[in-house]
């Protein structure tokens, strides 16, 4: 009874930890998406009002989820700090522990440090539109390797815990 409860308990655990790794790439997809998200909802504020840059941040940081909401919240507060950070410098630190964005969201938002807050609305959105477009690309190509390694990851845990089991046994 013994050896049966830990061949169960082994070949569970090779399944979790397949099962994580796929969780773990969807998580990524959609922090992506959720960040697209973020991005298109600062393009329709400054197309339809043009707010200063701490009413835009504030606003979108209340209607976002998830990474968007976070670093657009993180840089709102921010800005009463200015005088010891720029705003390009703390939009750089606040991206960068956005981790779940992958190096490559990572790259496509940098920039935008540089032009929000700074030119006129216009280019803003220009420039926020830009971001959008390819943090969706990046989304779509997340999403279909989600679905194609998210089932490998979960079937080589599911053999592995299985091939386990045998060895023990």
């Amino acid at each position: 009874m013994m050896r049966l409860m830990g061949a169960v308990l082994v070949a569970a655990g090779g399944a979790a930890l397949g099962f994580q790794a796929a969780a773990s790439l969807r998580k990524r997809g959609r922090a992506v998406r959720q960040m697209e998200e973020g991005l298109a909802l600062l393009e329709r504020e400054l197309e339809l009002s043009a707010p200063p840059l701490s009413r835009l941040l504030e606003g979108g940081g209340a209607r976002c989820q998830g990474p968007a909401r976070a670093l657009f919240q993180g840089c709102a507060q921010g800005l009463d700090r200015l005088d010891r950070e720029d705003f390009s410098s703390l939009w750089r630190r606040l991206v960068q522990e956005r981790t779940e964005l992958t190096q490559e969201g990572q790259a496509v938002l940098f920039p935008l440090g540089e032009t929000l807050g700074r030119y006129d609305g216009e280019r803003q959105r220009e420039a926020l539109s830009a971001a959008r477009r390819r943090l969706g690309e990046l989304a779509a190509q997340l999403e279909a390797d989600c679905r194609r390694q998210g089932r490998v990851y979960q079937v080589l845990g599911l053999s592995g815990g299985a091939f386990l089991v045998i060895l023990l046994l």
